[in-house]
């Protein structure tokens, strides 16, 4: 069979066809009717359909409306997420932190514990804090032996008795009993009586004291006790959040107080020794000493030692920068005394006397106080020099004066006690003394202060 096939004509060559040549060609080929811009005479024009569908504007408005409540459902979702997972962590941070301090106690018997770096050095809120830090702080109470209660006159036995003479605080440095306090706090105490948080007391004994650094570690028969966790005080900016928790009054045990580190280094004047302390306005009042000033994380940056006394005066209190006395701390627990203190093993006292020359010496040999009408000044008298001592051994003997180290003037107790402190021991220096209204120079090599030299 043959199949005859028509090259289709172009759509221009149409006009020129016959209507009857049109309608036949329509019949074979479709592609007229829906392509052909011009339509046989008579016929419709097909009617044009509407697009169907959502309005573009209408979209838009829709795909705004959808955008706004996703956002709002969006953010209060994320809101509440981030909120649990927020408190989740500093639940399971606080639970971190103080196992970690529970841990290092226990592995370090004897051992200070101390603070890390990293997450834990997140701030907790006031109450935390105070949580975490109040179980580690101590009242003490001090004791001193009174005699003469009661009387014959009036029927009594006129028999010693224990009153109790002062007060303080303490912090616990290990879970095996291990406090640190003043030393103005227990010093001249004949029984020592600690208190703890949950008011269980206990009986201390005196491990060592430092007069320096005015600190004394007492120690207790307990175990399972929550040390303190010691901070960097070095690390210590003004402004921080600080707060301080002690036994003001003797009878105010825990008491927790805040405030900020108004300022760094000050030298203070403390039981006439020259101290570099921390400043805070956080309230400070009688019975704090040896408490703790805390950090914003909970660790201990400071042992709270004064206050200022005027009338005139408010938010001034002071504490010893920890970082700058954990060496001092370990010593008085391994040994009992600071290793390499200075000591000259010479008692001493203040004397004010008259003399006929500007520069000490009795030139008029008219005893030790040489011209009654000469001018007073003071100086510093031995009255006892320690057998063996350094001050031994320079040939020091009782009745000189002792009017200089090396080039600074000893004028009292006081400050003969700071120059020396200035010096380890193995050092060497120069005094000028005055014996029998002549002035001398001796080399003195400094011992090492022991508590068996006192």
């Amino acid at each position: 069979m043959t199949h005859r096939i028509e090259a289709t004509p172009n759509p221009r060559e149409r006009h020129n066809l016959s209507r009857k040549e049109r309608s036949n060609m329509d019949q074979n080929n479709d592609w007229y009717e829906r392509y052909s811009p011009s339509l046989p005479d008579g016929a419709r024009a097909p009617k044009r359909r509407e697009p169907r569908g959502v309005r573009i504007p209408a979209l838009i408005a829709f795909m705004l409306v959808a955008a706004m409540l996703g956002g709002v459902l969006g953010g209060l979702y994320t809101r509440v997420y981030v909120s649990e997972q927020l408190s989740s962590f500093s639940a399971q941070q606080q639970a971190e932190f103080s196992a970690l301090s529970a841990t290092e106690a226990d592995n370090s018997g004897a051992s200070l514990s101390t603070s890390v770096s990293g997450s834990f050095a997140s701030s907790y809120s006031k109450a935390q804090i105070i949580e975490l830090t109040a179980p580690s702080v101590v009242g003490i109470d001090i004791y001193a032996t009174v005699s003469g209660y009661g009387s014959r006159f009036s029927g009594g036995n006129n028999e010693s008795q224990q009153v109790q003479s002062g007060s303080g605080s303490g912090i616990i440095l290990t879970s095996d009993g291990y406090i640190i306090t003043c030393r103005h706090v227990v010093n001249g105490a004949e029984t020592i009586k600690v208190i703890l948080n949950d008011d269980t007391e206990y009986e201390a004994t005196l491990i060592g004291s430092d007069s320096r650094s005015d600190l004394a570690v007492i120690k207790i028969n307990a175990t399972g006790l929550t040390p303190a966790t010691l901070g960097d005080s070095d690390m210590l900016t003004v402004g921080e959040d600080v707060i301080a928790i002690g036994n003001p009054l003797g009878e105010l045990r825990g008491t927790a107080t805040s405030g900020i580190i108004s300022a760094l280094s000050r030298e203070v004047t403390v039981e006439n020794t020259d101290m570099t302390l921390i400043q805070t306005d956080a309230a400070i009042s009688p019975g704090n000493s040896g408490g703790g000033l805390f950090n914003a994380s909970g660790s201990l940056i400071g042992i709270v030692n004064a206050k200022a006394s005027s009338s005139n005066s408010e938010g001034l209190g002071f504490a010893i920068p920890v970082s700058s006395v954990k060496t001092i701390i370990s010593n008085l627990i391994d040994h009992g005394y600071v290793l390499g203190r200075a000591y000259l093993g010479v008692y001493t006292q203040d004397v004010t006397l008259s003399t006929g020359s500007s520069d000490g010496s009795n030139r008029n040999g008219n005893g030790l106080f040489g011209n009654f009408f000469g001018s007073a000044i003071s100086s510093v008298q031995i009255a006892q020099v320690v057998t063996g001592s350094a001050a031994d051994a320079a040939g020091l003997k009782a009745g000189d004066l002792i009017l200089k180290i090396d080039d600074m003037d000893i004028t009292s107790n006081t400050v003969l006690a700071a120059a020396i402190s200035a010096y380890n021991a193995g050092d060497t220096v120069t005094l000028t003394i005055q014996r029998d209204g002549s002035q001398l120079t001796l080399n003195v090599t400094f011992g090492e202060y022991k508590p068996a030299e006192q």
